[in-house]
């Protein structure tokens, strides 16, 4: 302050002279013209003296302004005055001091320059040159009255020019946040004001605030809003912390108003930019860390514009490296700028296309890619985005997946062997197994009957005994044969409902008047092969029919939804079964009781499971001895043929 001060008064002191001086020349020549015109004579003053007197006073008028607006001049002024002042006396003293000379040539000149008219042409000069001096003088004072606006109005637009420039500065700072920018930022706008002492400034952006260290709410504020991309995204307040002017008036000026909006339309900007710019290095930082390399080309030549991280990896090239050379130099199948052509003709046509191709790497070795080009942007701003992923591990996964295949080719082609060899074994036992054992029955059945009064008890037993190893081996021989054809021979699958199915199993099974055999819910309507589901149920009828030891037995049959299965249920109040055989009755051949005290093949729950799980169940059991067994199986649920065949079922009830 105390520069501009100094600076101010040496201005004003300048002004002031020069106003001095020309009026000291003005009277001047006033003077100058009376002494040539003789008025300068001794004995009496002169009209020049009352001249030279006159304008030194009328200088002290017009200079009064200055001297009362700018005391801190006055001293100045003043000196300068008295100078002129004092020179002026001197030199009319020094007039009078000349000696008169006589003649009648003389004389007739003072007549004549005392003469009316003459006197008139000096008054109306001296108003011509007073209207001049004073006209001057308006002038000057309507500069001066100017000059501390004008003044003003220069610091306010270079602090404007400085908060641009001070904001500008902080977005180009390497590394800064956009928090960062906004924090930094209220600092700045206070500085701008005029009060920057008794301004505080918050700034709002995407519900965080960011505030100066004096922060507080007052009834004299102002605010802008900030709009990234034409939406408003935060404000800025401005407010007042001193007291309110006694004038009424606001104690922010017009300037700092448009300050304000310019300001807060820049850190929209910046905001914008910003934004833009961490994307942008996000989309940089998720292309580098792709496992695919990218490239982007320019279409003419092939050169490379970019590429990511990935591609300088796979390639052993550095990133300088790289964007010195064309897609020709990695690309095997691409030996020269017509083939590249050629690429970029079908990208003009399909706009996008795939190419499986081999790259070379820096040290020579190649590898296999497949690469996705795409044609981007228009006219002149063309590039080609190509992304190649290394294909060699899908290379040798189908090299051996070709191989596995022609592998299970010959084992499907050696398991259609063993299957027909099966078949033709199951034709074998079926015919010429069954025909000795027909033979043998039929000659013991005429034993028995031709015989029979020849064989004592004992022989009659035997004779039994051997018809009942006859009958259990043809019983075998059909297990065998069951078990063998089921997954081999297939029967077109049917909706069939179990609940109209399960009257006539029973039926079949026929239990005896002891035993019970009850449906405890109502079963589903399931698709699949009916004679299979009747050999699963009838087997499991049978057996529980088959050991019960209960002089008041029973079976019950349910049926519940589980997890997109249906789960059947087959409960008796029988023997039970230990634990440790729940594995080992599911294997063929394979009985717990012997068959002497109950007739069976060992196939039964064998076919069983091996249907069930053709069909995508399970079978288990759940048992405690002596007090009987449940046997449960799942089968899997057809929700729309189910539903339909359902409600026919219903319909038809």
């Amino acid at each position: 302050m105390g520069i501009k001060s100094t600076t101010k008064r040496a201005v004003l002191v300048a002004i002031s002279a020069a106003i001095v001086f020309a009026v000291a020349w003005q009277a001047r020549r006033i003077i100058v013209d009376f002494d040539k015109a003789g008025f300068m004579q001794s004995g009496r003053i002169a009209p020049s003296r009352a001249y030279n007197v006159a304008v030194p006073i009328w200088g002290v008028q017009n200079l009064s302004y200055l001297l009362s607006r700018y005391p801190a001049v006055r001293q100045t002024i003043t000196s300068i005055l008295a100078i002129i002042a004092l020179g002026y006396f001197a030199r009319g003293v020094i007039t009078r001091s000349v000696p008169k000379t006589a003649g009648v040539a003389e004389g007739q000149e003072k007549d004549k320059f005392e003469s009316a008219e003459f006197q008139d042409y000096l008054r109306q000069q001296l108003r011509e040159r007073t209207m001049e001096l004073t006209l001057a003088s308006e002038k000057l004072k309507e500069e001066i009255s100017r000059r501390p606006i004008t003044e003003g109005n220069v610091q306010h637009r270079l602090k404007q020019l400085s908060c641009f420039y001070r904001l500008g500065r902080l977005v180009e700072r390497p590394g800064i946040s956009l928090e960062q920018i906004f924090q930094e930022a209220v600092g700045v706008i206070r500085d701008t004001y005029q009060y920057p002492n008794l301004t505080c400034v918050r700034a709002t952006f995407d519900g965080v605030q960011y505030k100066t260290d004096n922060f507080e709410k007052s009834e004299l504020s102002q605010y802008a809003q900030i709009r990234v991309r034409g939406e408003k995204a935060g404000t800025v307040e401005i407010y007042y912390l001193g007291q309110r002017p006694e004038d009424g008036q606001s104690p922010f000026i017009k300037e700092e108003r448009d300050l304000l909006d310019a300001v807060a339309g820049r850190l929209g900007g910046m905001a914008e930019r910003k934004q833009a710019a961490e994307r942008l290095q996000l989309f940089r930082n998720l292309i580098d860390r792709s496992n695919d390399c990218i490239f982007v080309i320019e279409p003419r030549w092939g050169r490379f514009l970019d590429i990511n991280d990935r591609a300088c990896e796979s390639l052993g090239y550095a990133r300088e490296e790289l964007l010195k050379m064309a897609i020709k130099d990695i690309e095997e199948l691409i030996p020269d700028d017509k083939y590249w052509q050629g690429y970029v003709e079908q990208l003009r046509v399909h706009g996008d296309i795939i190419k499986e191709g081999r790259h070379r790497r820096k040290d020579g070795a190649t590898f296999c890619v497949e690469t996705s080009l795409r044609l981007a942007g228009r006219d002149k701003e063309e590039c080609i985005i190509a992304i190649s992923r290394d294909i060699t591990e899908r290379r040798q996964a189908e090299q051996a997946q070709a191989k596995l295949i022609g592998e299970l080719k010959t084992v499907n082609q050696k398991m259609e062997e063993v299957n027909q060899e099966l078949k033709d074994f199951a034709y074998i036992v079926s015919h010429d197994l069954k025909a000795p054992l027909r033979g043998i029955k039929t000659l013991a059945d005429w034993l028995s009957v031709d015989y029979a009064d020849k064989f004592d008890q004992e022989g009659k037993e035997h004779m039994q005994l051997l018809l009942a190893r006859v009958q259990r081996m043809h019983n075998l021989i059909d297990g065998v044969l069951q078990y063998s054809r089921v997954g081999r021979t297939e029967q077109p699958a049917t909706l069939v409902d179990l609940n109209k199915l399960m009257p006539e199993i029973i039926d079949m099974v026929a239990p005896g008047e002891n035993i019970s055999v009850t449906v405890e819910n109502e079963l589903p309507v399931v698709k699949c092969e009916e004679t299979r589901i009747i050999q699963v149920f009838s087997n499991l009828l049978s057996n529980a029919v088959k050991y019960m030891d209960k002089p008041e037995g029973w079976v019950k049959i349910g049926c519940v939804e589980e997890n997109g299965f249906w789960k059947f249920s087959v409960s008796d109040n029988g023997p039970g079964i230990e634990e440790q055989h729940f594995d080992k009755i599911f294997k063929i051949f394979q009985t717990l009781s012997a068959r002497d005290k109950f007739e069976s093949t060992g196939i039964g729950l064998t076919v069983i499971k091996k249907i069930v799980q053709l069909y995508g169940g399970q079978i288990w059991l759940e048992s405690k001895v002596g007090e009987g067994s449940t046997f449960f199986f799942t089968l899997p649920k057809q929700e729309k043929e189910i539903e339909n065949a359902t409600s026919e079922a219903v319909i038809a009830y």
